[in-house]
């Protein structure tokens, strides 16, 4: 029998971990909103730099509705993304937690690291157009006011420009020169 190194064991559940975690299209951002288990630790997990502790385990295994010994399971498939994202939503609905604050969560996180860094985003587009993108891109599905929230936020920080247009009430948005 091979003998298995530690930091082996701890890449290896880092990316089961990670790989669950990208199938089921959430953020480390909205795994900390939703359990409390820092982003930072979350990382340092996925990366296989750090032990994860079994109540820890616990908790996640029951955030995407699993038992805990599929996380172990590194040969095993993966759950498939939409009932991952069913079990999370179970998980949100049982812990009282809103849907629509976690999804900002991951919107931000989406637009910010994805999008504005992308060559999608150096001409003006609509809501409407963001909206088209995260959908086929990264199949996300957000309503158009939420994005317009989120972009008012980047727009805070200064990491997005809003420019009017003739129609009424209809603006455009931009990653920042």
């Amino acid at each position: 029998m091979r003998k298995i190194e530690r930091k082996e064991s701890l890449v290896r559940f880092g990316k089961r971990l990670k790989g669950i975690r990208e199938a089921a299209n959430v953020t480390q951002e909205q795994i900390h909103y939703a359990t409390g288990i820092t982003q930072p630790y979350i990382s340092a997990v996925e990366s296989g730099a750090l032990t994860i502790g079994l109540s820890h385990i616990a908790v996640l295994a029951e955030f995407f509705g699993l038992e805990e010994y599929e996380l172990f399971q590194y040969k095993s498939q993966i759950p498939e993304p939409d009932q991952l994202k069913k079990n999370i939503t179970s998980f949100l609905k049982r812990n009282d937690i809103d849907p629509s604050t976690f999804l900002k969560k991951g919107l931000t996180h989406l637009l910010k690291g994805k999008v504005l860094s992308s060559k999608f985003f150096t001409t003006p587009k609509y809501t409407s157009e963001i909206r088209s993108f995260l959908y086929e891109r990264f199949d996300a599905n957000f309503t158009t006011t939420a994005i317009s929230q989120a972009l008012e936020n980047l727009r805070k920080q200064g990491l997005v420009d809003k420019i009017a247009t003739d129609k009424k009430s209809k603006f455009q948005y931009k990653s920042k020169e």
